[in-house]
């Protein structure tokens, strides 16, 4: 507690100062400012049970909200002297495994401003504790365009460049235009360009340089004020086949209907969404797989010097016979196979064992490795 005990030896030091030159001070500002930090202070032993959406069990040994900012300068010491650090946001995409040893960092950062408009696009600046779904919302309401096929994915708008959220031939790196995070390790803000971001599928350099190394506090998005829709993807291009002319809005409702009822809602069955990226496979791995399986969903990608293939993990793993199976108090969902859910297991390792087996059965079957794209946390 030595930095509550600074900010309240600093607010009495501005007082007294105030009074020795006959200045002004405005008491009220400078006792809110100790109580930013006293409500801020770091705490121990905090159960992250209602923080995560696989609902398994895991206390994280230190923890500390971030409301504001400016608590990061404040608390930059104190932060710098974990080796182990890990920046919580919805816990929508992750699974803990065991306890968290180090420092869980909460921030509740909110806020959503215009930086500057004109007739065809806006640059939106939204602070990275902002729910992302209902972003989505709001700037359809506004008539920005752009975000709209990333309807309902869960989670935060800190999280959306990190992991380079993407959905239904969409990804966001197509409308970020700058990060701004702060580097727990240098105790510096800075400003990301998209390029610094280094954006590549489901990852960014933000991921790359490793959790508790950056926090995301703001994302700017530049949208358009014309809608440019992308109906790529077959459920949606399928869908929107007969019509003779699609809003977006109605691009949102069929990614909202489709999602729900594919993906089950965290609130009624704890899960985290796609447990596994979409591999990526070469031109010949393909060929073989495609005589094999005529069926393989799979999505040609162009590049050099050879088209590689994204291929549905949610397929494969169908293929391999886990869709809809339940192992103990766990499972695979029955309507997306990519969806591994909790039925009511306390302990995350189950879940985990899961996994291994169908990355263990997918290696077996096709020569894929799948890669999981939740978190896994207190390994």
């Amino acid at each position: 507690m030595k930095h509550v005990q600074y900010a309240t030896l600093w607010v009495k030091a501005q007082v007294a100062l105030a009074s020795i030159s006959g200045a002004s001070v405005n008491c009220g500002s400078l006792f809110k400012s100790l109580e930013l930090v006293k409500l801020s202070s770091i705490t121990t032993d905090i159960a992250l049970d209602n923080l995560n959406t696989f609902d398994v069990t895991a206390t994280a040994s230190n923890f500390l909200r971030i409301d504001h900012i400016e608590q990061l300068d404040s608390h930059a010491e104190e932060i710098a002297a974990f080796p182990e650090r890990f920046i919580l946001g919805a816990g929508s995409n992750l699974l803990f495994v065991g306890d968290y040893d180090g420092l869980v960092i909460y921030p509740q950062l909110k806020g959503i401003q215009v930086v500057r408009e004109d007739q065809k696009q806006v640059i939106l600046r939204v602070a990275a504790s902002e729910n992302w779904h209902e972003l989505v919302i709001y700037c359809l309401k506004q008539g920005f365009f752009g975000l709209e096929n990333l309807a309902l994915i869960p989670g935060t708008v800190g999280a959306s460049p990190v992991q380079n959220i993407g959905a239904y031939g969409v990804e966001v790196e197509s409308f970020i235009q700058r990060v701004q995070c702060y580097d727990l390790k240098q105790q510096k803000m800075y400003w990301l360009s998209h390029a610094d971001c280094q954006f590549a599928y489901r990852d960014s350099f933000i991921k790359r340089a490793g959790q508790g190394r950056y926090l995301v506090t703001n994302v700017e998005f530049r949208l358009s004020k014309t809608s440019n829709l992308v109906l790529t993807y077959k459920p949606l291009r399928e869908y929107f086949a007969s019509f003779e002319q699609v809003t977006a809005q109605q691009v949102f409702d069929r990614v909202c209907q489709v999602r729900t009822q594919k993906l089950p809602d965290p609130k009624l069955l704890a899960n985290a969404g796609s447990f596994f990226k979409n591999p990526v496979i070469g031109e010949k791995h393909y060929q073989n797989l495609i005589n094999l399986f005529p069926q393989l969903v799979a999505y040609p990608i162009k590049s050099e010097p050879e088209t590689r293939y994204k291929i549905a993990a949610g397929w494969l793993i169908e293929k391999a016979g886990f869709k809809g199976k339940s192992f103990g108090k766990v499972g695979v969902h029955k309507e997306q196979a990519l969806v591994l859910v909790n039925y009511s297991d306390d302990d995350g390792n189950n879940i985990l064992l899961l996994a291994e087996k169908i990355i263990e059965s997918i290696w077996k079957m096709f020569s894929i490795k799948l890669e999981p794209e939740v978190r896994i946390i207190g390994q």
